[in-house]
């Protein structure tokens, strides 16, 4: 009767501390889904962080074992979607890389969290999110293990490889918050190659899209800081990018440069900061050489709808490029290009006499970006968190024009 009693008491649903929950764990319970959220409510942070490393460790003893692995990572991910808690993310990463056993349970997790098909419910695609994001950590850490230590982590190249041909294989989803992770994963891992053969296959299966949405979500004020992170971190992959990529890119900065011309220019001139920060006092990196041409290729368009105001915002950021060989001449060429309207050939040797070469060249001379109450407007920026990221710009719908 008692072992009735016991046995009937031992469910997740009734697990009151972590001691409940290792035990359920060790018996090989399932977590089901919808008990995550009471598992998780009932433990805290703390304990949810020490649940999921002990998940870790028994990977580590049942790796071999398909069922059970399945059912830990399962488990893991009941867990993981329930908090939507980067710590509690973290907090597994932390024992995964310090497991004995970290590149078989690693090929393992892969293997199971991203093998199968992918549901339409919400709670399919909020699991395969988690996993996604999960395993694009995996593969950064990796990285940046390797990059300080080479050597540490045994077969390093193998299993970035491995896991590389697995985020792959789940990018053809329509899962916006995967789409992210992706594209964060690849942008990190491949800025500085010069084939950047994986990072174009996801420009070019959802480059227009995702661009779309994370400048949309720029110029909404609650998503704004997380977007502009996002972005700065992450364009100057996509600016060392193919010819596709730059044709993407340039229709997105056109399209947004008219239709939230303020806070784009806003945006534009962080971006100019940071790509310059990427290379050296005497030479541009690859992003910023890029962004000067995009620049260039702007104030053509400026021209050709008229907008002058836009005109002054592009040659100011232009000229923060100006001490580079190339960039000037590209900046020279405008006074000069019979493809620029004559009006702005001659906002362009005007700005450059009145403002660079007077030594005024810190000067604002629109005043496009001071408000009706002289208050000068500033883009948001944060520090947010991976996971923070891709969960909460993955959970915006595209607006389409009508």
């Amino acid at each position: 009767m008692v072992s009735t009693k016991s046995k009937k008491a031992l469910q997740w649903k009734n697990t009151t501390d972590i001691m409940t929950a290792r035990k359920l764990i060790d018996m090989g319970h399932l977590l089901p889904w919808n008990d995550g959220k009471v598992v998780v409510k009932v433990l805290g942070d703390e304990g949810s962080c020490e649940l999921v490393r002990y998940i870790a460790a028994r990977l580590g003893d049942r790796f071999s074992d398909r069922l059970a692995a399945e059912i830990l990572v399962e488990s893991l991910y009941a867990v993981l979607t329930a908090s939507s808690s980067e710590k509690i993310m973290i907090a597994f990463l932390e024992d995964l890389f310090s497991s004995d056993e970290f590149e078989n349970v690693t090929r393992h997790l892969v293997e199971i969290s991203l093998g199968g098909e992918v549901g339409e419910d919400d709670l399919s695609k909020s699991v395969v999110s988690a996993a996604v994001a999960l395993i694009c950590e995996i593969g950064l850490n990796i990285q940046r293990i390797e990059d300080d230590e080479p050597g540490r982590i045994e077969k390093a190249k193998s299993l970035s490889d491995h896991i590389a041909a697995y985020l792959l294989s789940v990018s053809n989803t329509n899962v916006q918050a995967v789409r992210l992770s992706l594209l964060r994963y690849f942008s990190q891992t491949e800025y500085g190659h010069t084939a950047k053969t994986n990072y174009a296959r996801l420009m070019g299966r959802f480059g227009h899209s995702i661009m779309e949405s994370l400048f949309q979500q720029l110029f909404v004020k609650k998503s704004e800081k997380i977007a502009a992170q996002f972005l700065l971190e992450n364009l100057p992959c996509a600016l060392e990018g193919s010819s596709e990529t730059q044709r993407i890119l340039h229709e997105t900065f056109k399209q947004h440069m008219f239709k939230e011309s303020e806070r784009f220019c806003l945006f534009m001139h962080e971006l100019g900061t940071h790509v310059l920060s990427l290379g050296s006092e005497d030479r541009l990196c690859p992003a910023a050489d890029s962004y000067a041409r995009h620049l260039v290729a702007l104030y053509k368009v400026t021209s050709d709808l008229g907008h002058k105001e836009l005109g002054r915002e592009v040659l100011q950021e232009l000229h923060k490029f100006s001490r580079f060989g190339d960039c000037r001449q590209w900046i020279k060429s405008l006074e000069t290009s019979l493809e620029i309207r004559r009006v702005f050939r001659d906002l362009a040797v005007d700005y450059r006499v009145k403002v660079v070469e007077s030594g005024k060249g810190g000067k604002v001379v629109s005043q496009f970006r001071v408000s009706k109450r002289g208050r000068k407007p500033s883009l948001s920026k944060g520090d947010f968190g991976f996971l923070e990221q891709v969960m909460t710009l993955g959970e915006y719908e595209v607006r389409h024009s009508a």
